[in-house]
């Protein structure tokens, strides 16, 4: 499905930051048939799936996702006075738009985006793009009462089957979802955003990643909307995929 803008307070964009940008496109484009464009963004038939940028030799990968803003001043102070933090101040990306990265109250990282000629992510809800961004954390009070103050979301509790989980909603549209950091994840992980990517078949996708050098954090399961798993690629970086029952509505 085709993206052609989005509405400030909800997510636009997902980047990782790689130790090894070879690596990185290689792993990624045989995973999910993605290429590189002239502005390095990685390509889904032609549109901008997701970013990729260099970071620090030797260290682990990390996706990091953005909101959109249109004030990106206004966004730092709500952010340090709903007890967050300031990681990168608002700059300019060349001609692309104005990036910046915080921290929330339980130190999960995100970044927020201001386009100028770059709006965010082109494509989602296909094999390959971005469907869903999700966040883990410890206190789901304190986190949810952050995210209220900063983009004006919302926690609504989803159906489930059995585990708690809960939705971010920014007015009436779903932006992402929210969970505790209980027993499905391994002891002393930290509050997290973590992307999740559209796959016809969440197994072959496991199958396929340990195949480049990656890893299963958490093998392809039963989940509301069809089949979910949790990734590392060879450097670190996690991930999910989804694969959707033929039900869900897409």
């Amino acid at each position: 499905m085709r993206i052609r803008g989005y509405a400030p307070g909800t997510p636009c964009w997902a980047e990782l930051v790689s130790p090894d940008p070879a690596a990185a496109e290689h792993f990624y484009g045989e995973l999910f048939g993605w290429a590189r464009n002239a502005d390095g963004h990685f390509t889904l038939g032609g549109r901008a799936a997701a970013g990729l940028r260099a970071g620090r030799p030797g260290g682990s990968a990390a996706w990091l996702i953005s909101i959109s803003t249109d004030d990106p001043s206004g966004t730092a102070e709500a952010v340090e006075r709903s007890g967050g933090a300031v990681r990168v101040p608002p700059a300019s990306v060349r001609d692309l738009g104005t990036a910046a990265t915080f921290s929330d109250p339980g130190g999960a990282l995100f970044g927020t985006w201001l386009r100028s000629r770059f709006g965010g992510a082109q494509v989602s809800f296909e094999p390959g793009a971005i469907c869903w961004y999700e966040l883990a954390a410890h206190d789901l009070d304190r986190t949810g009462a952050f995210y209220k103050e900063v983009f004006g979301w919302h926690t609504v509790e989803a159906p489930s089957d059995g585990q708690p989980y809960f939705e971010l909603h920014h007015h009436n549209d779903t932006v992402g979802g929210l969970l505790p950091i209980d027993g499905r994840f391994p002891p002393g992980i930290p509050d997290h955003w973590t992307v999740c990517f559209m796959v016809e078949d969440a197994a072959a996708a496991c199958a396929r990643a340990t195949e480049l050098g990656g890893s299963v954090a958490r093998a392809a399961e039963p989940a509301s909307a069809g089949r979910y798993a949790r990734l590392a690629d060879p450097t670190g970086g996690h991930f999910a995929v989804i694969e959707f029952t033929e039900d869900w509505g897409l």
